[in-house]
């Protein structure tokens, strides 16, 4: 039922302090009021946030086995399985705005609204 979704991610919220949350199968994402990332379930490929100091972190993606987060810059920060390109552990640099992740593909769409996408094809 939808009012019992959104109890348990009003529970979660207070539980983590967390702002955004994104579920992705066998896994969850969310960004703390901080700007880090939360990350609770399988880490199958590497599918956990890297441990590190950042917190700018303003959107996060989880696709099957990789995931992506969006920096207050517009960078995009990348982990997990990278078979197919889909997670340049490098990241990737642009002027992005909104992210998103499929099973082998990413995408982002730019702040003059343009789409780029990597990954499996």
């Amino acid at each position: 039922f939808k009012w019992q979704h959104e109890r348990r991610l009003t529970k979660e919220r207070e539980r983590f302090g967390c702002v955004i949350a994104a579920g992705c199968g066998d896994y969850s994402l969310a960004i703390r009021r901080d700007g880090s990332v939360a990350w609770w379930g399988s880490n199958l490929y590497g599918k956990a946030p890297p441990t590190s100091d950042d917190v700018d972190f303003v959107a996060i993606a989880g696709g099957h086995v990789h995931s992506l987060a969006l920096r207050r810059n517009g960078n995009i920060a990348c982990w997990g399985y990278n078979n197919n390109g889909e997670a340049p552990p490098g990241g990737v640099d642009g002027d992005f705005v909104a992210i998103a992740a499929g099973g082998a593909h990413s995408l982002a769409l730019t702040r003059n609204g343009n789409v780029a996408c990597w990954g499996h094809n």
